[in-house]
């Protein structure tokens, strides 16, 4: 039987939710590629933000 009491891990990276950089940037990038109507680079950035939160953040 496992332990429940164990005290969480640490993160290395913050969380998205305390405002990673890199997932800011990520976003900062497709909105503007949104707002020029550029859907090729909105597209990579949503794949790039996929693969960052599968890698930085869970």
């Amino acid at each position: 039987m496992r332990n429940q009491a164990s005290a969480p891990q640490a993160n290395a990276l913050p969380s998205a939710a305390e405002g990673c950089p890199r997932c800011k940037a990520i976003k900062a990038t497709r909105y503007e590629a949104v707002r020029q109507g550029d859907k090729h680079t909105a597209a990579a950035m949503a794949e790039a933000m996929g693969l960052h939160q599968r890698a930085a953040h869970s």
